[in-house]
């Protein structure tokens, strides 16, 4: 039996499009196992109880990279940058030795990399392993002529980051963040979505896994009203401290006949939102999927990982990018036609009301989700199975013999 090890960072939108591969290699036969700089057991044992290495406390704490306090920090363009270097640079050294360890302890055939954790394509080289990026955002097909604040900040690193490679005698290739793998590189989309995507990127499809995931959580369905349609608001699970984002729609939506879903995390422990119409619920965290699949509109962050969620839901975008990759959703949505983009901290609630009731009722926009929906209706999960079965398998052949 080959052995598949995932290395991956320790955020829900890293490690959520994994669980699906996950599963679909365990299912061809596979043994798979985990390792992240960040406990992420709990979720790993309730997705299909994987075995999982890596320290049990991430270097920095859990609080440390969401809520109020994060939120601010993330507004400061300097703090921001010296932000992701910490992340893309500072602590790889440490992690290389670390994934090391996983590697001669467990004896994986091919490692799949979250390919912002450079230190796994390092450890995997100097173990002589296949190793393989499998993506969670847009990064591996980005126009070259896409501008934003988080490719002047990797432009501005790269001479550090090539530095760091090199020591480890690599000289890989890059686009956006990501580090691109010569054995197999990926993204979870389709042509239809990213039509001008590099030759050298498998596009998969969506990564929707065919079970739990291990990050459900119980939502009070019976308060859903049958006759209207759904709004599902959320700004993902790191920087959703925004009360007056939640704030304006809240007031947008309260005298229209839809019903609002909110996912707003430690804001309802608070008093910072506005109160709430009878036809709305906020939640500290909402099981997106099956969110999803009710809604008429999503209102997101766009984060990469619940762009191509909605997408596979069929369901419109209304965008407002927050940092960093988010907004390269935006280009991606406005050329695809599924949806727009709109400041909420800047857009008043009238604003925002006039764009929710466009996209509800837009046939245009209804047909180019629909039709992106059906290239989404493949499964990238059991691809990128497939693919990296056959890596795996061809590895453990070579060491058999």
């Amino acid at each position: 039996m080959s052995r598949v090890l995932f290395c991956v960072v320790p955020e829900r939108g890293h490690l959520n499009p994994c669980i699906g591969p996950a599963l679909a290699l365990r299912a061809l036969g596979h043994d798979v196992a985990f390792h992240a700089p960040g406990d992420i057991r709990e979720q790993l044992a309730r997705a299909g109880d994987f075995a999982c290495f890596g320290p049990v406390q991430s270097p920095r704490a859990p609080d440390a990279r969401r809520g109020e306090a994060f939120a601010r920090q993330v507004d400061d363009p300097a703090w921001l940058r010296e932000w992701i270097r910490s992340l893309l640079i500072d602590g790889v050294p440490d992690e290389v030795g670390r994934i090391r360890a996983t590697i001669a302890h467990w004896h994986p055939d091919v490692v799949v990399i979250d390919p912002l954790l450079y230190a796994a394509a390092i450890a995997a080289h100097l173990d002589a392993l296949p190793w393989v990026s499998l993506s969670n955002s847009l990064n591996p097909v980005l126009p070259p002529s896409l501008a934003s604040a988080l490719l002047d900040t990797v432009r501005a690193l790269s001479t550090q980051r090539d530095a760091l490679f090199a020591r480890y005698g690599m000289a890989p290739a890059f686009r956006g963040c990501d580090v691109l793998s010569p054995w197999l590189t990926t993204a979870f989309t389709t042509a239809a979505f990213a039509p001008d995507a590099p030759g050298d990127v498998v596009l998969l499809g969506p990564s929707i896994p065919p079970s739990a995931r291990g990050d459900e959580t119980d939502f009070p369905w019976d308060r859903l009203a049958p006759d209207l349609p759904v709004v599902y608001f959320s700004l993902g699970s790191q920087i959703y401290y925004q009360p007056a984002m939640f704030g304006t729609v809240i007031e947008a939506l309260r005298d229209r006949p839809v019903q609002l879903v909110m996912s707003v995390g430690d804001l309802l422990d608070t008093d910072a939102l506005p109160s709430l119409g009878e036809r709305m619920i906020a939640v500290r965290y909402a099981p997106q999927l099956a969110m999803l699949a009710r809604a008429s509109l999503f209102i997101t962050h766009g984060g990469a990982n619940s762009v191509m969620e909605g997408l596979a839901a069929g369901v419109p975008l209304l965008v407002s990018p927050l940092c960093n990759d988010q907004f390269h959703q935006v280009p991606f949505v406005e050329r695809a036609g599924v949806g727009r983009a709109v400041d909420l901290r800047r857009s008043t609630p009238v604003d925002v009301a006039a764009v929710v009731d466009a996209l509800l009722t837009c046939d245009a926009t209804r047909a180019n989700v629909a039709r992106v929906a059906a290239s989404y209706r493949r499964s990238g999960a059991d691809e990128a199975a497939r693919h990296i079965s056959a890596i795996a398998e061809e590895t453990h052949r070579a060491k058999a013999s």
